[in-house]
């Protein structure tokens, strides 16, 4: 194997390990809740008292450029007058977005500080 195809698996190997590690921003935990990633301490209960479900739920760093990927996943939603905590979070500050079933957006918020336990009413 020449010294051009060992650089090129090593480039290859690389990029997959950075690509595997930036996957790892969040999981699911042993009762189905989709956590942060991190294992970060901080909580954040989201209230829907909206008049609609909710469908998509997106905790965004307020340093990221996109909302990046729906906390509630494929199925779970949250039905109006109900509730859901969302766990592992890493203290920092956080844009907040819930959107209903057809993705338009219900609520958002910015720059938050969530550092323990947070709080989000949706009206």
């Amino acid at each position: 194997m020449s010294k051009l195809n060992v650089r090129i698996i090593a480039i290859v190997v690389s990029i997959l390990a950075l690509a595997a590690l930036a996957c790892t921003c969040g999981g699911v935990d042993d009762l189905g809740n989709i956590t942060g990633g991190g294992g970060g301490s901080a909580t954040v209960t989201l209230i829907n008292n909206s008049g609609s479900t909710v469908c998509y739920v997106y905790i965004s760093p307020n340093t990221e450029t996109t909302w990046g990927s729906d906390w509630l996943g494929a199925t779970e939603v949250i039905n109006n007058g109900s509730s859901r905590v969302f766990t592992g979070i890493t203290p920092g500050v956080y844009d907040l977005r819930a959107d209903d079933c057809n993705s338009n957006v219900l609520y958002e918020e910015y720059g938050i500080n969530i550092s323990g336990s947070y709080t989000w009413n949706i009206p």
